[in-house]
């Protein structure tokens, strides 16, 4: 978390899981989760996206490219029978080896650009459910 800091990368700890959040994709719209996950042996950056059930079938036709176009970021979309289907964007840090603050840094400060052109492109293609719409039931997982 002080390397966050270090990094101006807004953040916070939630008292319902274990991640921590990033505020700046966070406030964005159409994302429910965005969260850093630090592990043994690595941290993962993760966001969940709600989409709309009606452009499901075009969102995973697009898939492939998407992870072309995003290298840096896997993403994939989750479908759980109780709520909207979600676009899970994700990247691993291996930290075993060792990392400093500048590359921990310079990772997840472009994890979070990645995501937010992949947002940006995904709500151009009307992917992402919109406040308006009916049904809009936005709930954290936790």
């Amino acid at each position: 978390m002080r390397w966050l800091s270090a990094g101006y990368i807004e953040h916070y700890v939630c008292e319902n899981c274990h991640g921590i959040h990033l505020s700046e994709l966070q406030e964005l719209e159409g994302v429910l989760e965005s969260r850093l996950f630090v592990e043994q042996e690595g941290a993962l950056l993760t966001s969940e996206i709600e989409i709309r059930p009606t452009a499901l079938l075009v969102l995973v036709a697009d898939l492939g490219r998407l992870n072309m176009n995003y290298p840096g970021l896997k993403v994939f979309v989750d479908i759980v029978d109780d709520n909207l289907p979600r676009l899970i964007v994700a990247d691993y840090l291996h930290t075993q080896a060792g990392i400093d603050e500048t590359q921990f840094i310079w990772i997840v400060q472009q994890t979070v650009m990645a995501t937010q052109q992949l947002l940006f492109e995904i709500g151009e293609l009307g992917f992402l459910m919109q406040d308006d719409e009916p049904g809009k039931h936005s709930a954290a997982v936790h």
